[in-house]
């Protein structure tokens, strides 16, 4: 039989193991795909400790979005062969129930869905979804004459496709302005590339000055960026974001990636203060409190407020084009992304890491194998 080298987390709060395992077999509706590189989510370290309010199941090896090579299929795939460099990702709705989903190896909900899906990214091969996968043009992308991107680099894809997916839901087109708080995290910083791709105006608004700053030097050079660094003043905030758009209205979309630490916190009274009149607001972080909302100026300006939970399959379709023609653009030079590298047996610093650089500018990932 078989085998590869998986994490396996035994139970929460206990250390992952580094275990030889049967290799997962190619059952109807699956791939199993060589994972070449895999994001650690600076919550991941929360996660496995038990310490973030979601339910996971366990023993389970964990899982992430990837960047990987089709190993082998099942017999009902039709497009994806063998060889072949994909985008995977890790939600994964139930095919007879899709309001029944989990993120593989990461959040769960159902226990009967994640006993079957408990073969993650953390491994040198992941069972996944065929439709949470995405074929990619390795030529166009990392050949000769091409984009130039390593596998590495190609991981963050994974990240910028859920706040791709806020932005497209809410109709953002080239020519809008949106807001995008806050910015300078992890989760945050991603929709900044996504909003550009789409030839968007983008405002980036949070507290750190320094990071602003630096997000300032990489995406300047669009001549479509600009920050403001917020007070925690309502109108303070709101005018300066008003001051940075286009027109007096306002600007016309905001993506809020809101971190759990902060329910208390007015930034998004601002935001949507400073949207113009039936402009839009996706909310894509994780406050698992309430938070204040400026009522009637959402009522008396008609504004539209949408939640948006990861990505579906045309979301997906859509980041790929865009990554392929070189409008999204995801090179560390260019997206101010600095990757750094872990192998399996690395995996405790890795999460270490990931917990601590938890900010714009820093993505750590686990490359089981290496070519």
């Amino acid at each position: 039989m078989a085998t590869h080298k998986a994490l396996v987390l035994p139970q929460l709060s206990q250390p992952l193991q580094l275990k030889s395992l049967p290799l997962p077999p190619a059952v109807h509706g699956s791939a199993i795909v060589k994972v070449l590189s895999t994001p650690i989510s600076p919550n991941a370290k929360a996660v496995f400790g038990g310490n973030f309010p979601v339910p996971l199941r366990t023993p389970v090896t964990p899982s992430a979005c990837c960047i990987g090579r089709i190993h082998a299929v099942g017999p009902d795939a039709t497009a994806l062969k063998p060889g072949q460099l994909v985008l995977v990702d890790f939600w994964n709705q139930s095919r007879d129930d899709p309001h029944e989903s989990i993120l593989q190896g990461y959040m769960g909900g159902n226990a009967t869905f994640e006993s079957v899906w408990d073969s993650g990214t953390f491994a040198e091969h992941a069972q996944v979804p065929l439709e949470r996968v995405w074929a990619l043009n390795e030529e166009v992308l990392m050949g000769e004459g091409g984009l130039g991107y390593t596998f590495r680099e190609l991981a963050y894809l994974g990240e910028v496709c859920i706040a791709l997916a806020g932005l497209l839901d809410i109709d953002v087109r080239a020519g809008d302005t949106v807001v995008v708080a806050p910015a300078t995290g992890f989760f945050g910083g991603s929709a900044v590339p996504a909003a550009l791709a789409l030839g968007a105006r983008v405002i980036a608004c949070g507290r750190n000055g320094g990071t602003l700053g630096k997000m300032e030097e990489t995406f300047g050079g669009s001549g479509r960026f600009s920050t403001v660094v917020m007070s925690g003043d309502v109108e303070k905030d709101t005018a300066a974001i008003r001051a940075k758009c286009q027109n007096s209205k306002g600007a016309d979309a905001l993506i809020d990636f809101s971190p759990p630490q902060s329910g208390g916190s007015k930034h998004l009274v601002s935001c949507l203060s400073a949207l113009r009149p039936y402009g839009s607001a996706a909310l894509m972080g994780a406050v698992f409190s309430g938070v204040e909302v400026p009522y009637i100026t959402v009522m008396r300006n008609n504004l539209r407020i949408q939640g948006r939970y990861m990505y579906d399959r045309w979301h997906g379709e859509q980041a790929v084009k865009l990554l392929e023609i070189g409008a999204l653009k995801l090179r560390s030079g260019e997206c101010g992304i600095r990757v750094q590298g872990f192998g399996l047996e690395d995996v405790q610093e890795a999460v270490d890491v990931a917990a601590k650089d938890n900010g714009w500018g820093n993505m750590i990932v686990l490359q089981p194998n290496v070519e």
